[in-house]
Parts: structure tokens; C-alpha cells; sequence
């Protein structure tokens, strides 16, 4: 069990500054089970200008992710690649020669790098619009595999499919080979397969093309 050492690391448990600062339905769901967790990031450009969470969390997941946001606040949000557990528990130590959380293990720096990588693929909510494939275009099935790969790109980036798949992982464009289509989508559950399914069906209405194939890749 991680115990928590610092004065610093509990200060911010009492006075959390990104904890439930909005209400989860303004929230992204994380869609793994290692935490519930939910997130909202704010940006100027590729800059974080917030990132604050909710969800049921212990203790020490709070400040681990207090200290996320700390770091991460007016830097570019690629910068979640590279922060580490054990940058956030050196921030956290009231002494160098203290440690700040103890009982930190290789399996909550894996927990950790899997949500910052999520929360480093979460689109800016700004950036996404409504997508409509332009009858000047053609049919579909007559593009050129680079016209494909652009509109199959805005398709997926676009506010119909982002609500679609709300809460959980997007769905990403892997490759295209005629008319059909590989995706890296969650894909495990009955749950996540009617999802994948209601994705197909909203391309074929999109592309106006029934012969359209949606390929699920885990």
C-alpha cells in the first residue's frame, strides 16, 4: 500500500488545486480499470492552461495527479510523454533525502504512463467540427488512396464520432486498402464491439457507401 510522507504531498491533498473543479459530465471518462478516473485539459494552442480531474480516487492517486497538473500547466502537451512517477515523487519531497511517497512500485509507474499517454492523445475540443463528405469529391471508392486517408481522418476526428465514443479510447486511422478500412479501436467487450459497430454503420452513412469495411485493430 502506498503511504503518503511528505508535508508537501499532503498539503495538496487538503487543498487540492485540480481536484473536481468541474462536474464529471464536463469531464472525459478514463476507460481503463486501474483507476476511475476523469479528466479535462484545457489548452492555448499545444499548451496546457489546465488540467484538472474527479473521479473515485485514493489518496495517493490524488497527489500523484495534483502533481501532474502542477508540472504540466503552460508546457506543450507532448510533454506528457516524457513525465515520470518518479519526477512527480521527487516534486512532492519536502528533502532531497526524503522520500515523499512510499511503497512505489514498477506497477504504478506502468498505471501511470498508460493514463498519461491517454490524456496526451485526448483531442483538443477546440480543434474538432462537424464532418460532411462533399458530393464534388466523387464516390469514395473513385479517390485516391491519399484523398481516402484524409477524409477517413477528418471522419474520425470529427464531433460525431467523439461523441460516439465518449469516455473512452478514439478511434485512429491505421490503414486503408480499397475499401477497406483498419481502425485501432477499443475492442474487447460486447460493449466496445456494439460501439465499433455503430462507428461502421456512421461511415456508411457518412461515405454513402455500403461497401465501405471497418477493420477493428486492438
Amino acid at each position: 500500500m502506498v503511504t503518503i510522507k511528505s508535508e508537501r504531498a499532503k498539503e495538496l491533498l487538503l487543498n487540492p488545486k485540480a481536484f473536481n473543479l468541474y462536474p464529471l459530465s464536463q469531464m472525459r471518462r478514463y476507460p481503463g480499470d486501474e483507476m476511475n478516473l476523469w479528466v479535462r485539459i484545457e489548452r492555448e494552442g499545444q499548451n496546457v492552461k489546465n488540467l484538472s480531474f474527479g473521479g473515485q480516487l485514493q489518496d495517493y492517486e490524488k497527489v500523484i495527479l495534483e502533481t501532474v497538473s502542477i508540472l504540466i500547466k503552460g508546457k506543450k502537451i507532448i510533454s506528457l510523454d516524457s513525465l515520470s512517477l518518479r519526477e512527480c515523487e521527487a516534486f512532492l519531497r519536502d528533502r532531497n533525502s526524503e522520500t515523499s511517497l512510499e511503497n512505489i512500485d514498477a506497477n504504478e509507474e506502468a498505471k501511470l504512463k498508460k493514463i498519461l499517454l491517454w490524456m496526451r492523445a485526448m483531442p483538443d475540443e477546440n480543434s474538432t467540427q462537424e464532418y460532411h463528405f462533399s458530393t464534388n469529391l466523387g464516390a469514395f471508392r473513385d479517390l485516391k488512396l491519399v484523398d481516402k486517408v484524409r477524409e477517413l481522418k477528418a471522419f474520425l476526428s470529427s464531433h460525431e464520432v467523439r461523441d460516439l465514443y465518449q469516455g473512452n479510447l478514439y478511434p485512429e486511422l491505421i490503414d486503408v486498402e480499397d475499401m477497406t478500412i483498419y481502425i485501432q479501436a477499443p475492442y474487447s467487450s460486447d460493449e466496445e464491439k456494439a460501439l465499433f459497430e455503430e462507428l461502421h454503420i456512421l461511415g456508411i452513412g457518412t461515405f454513402n457507401d455500403e461497401n465501405l469495411n471497418f477493420i477493428p485493430e486492438a
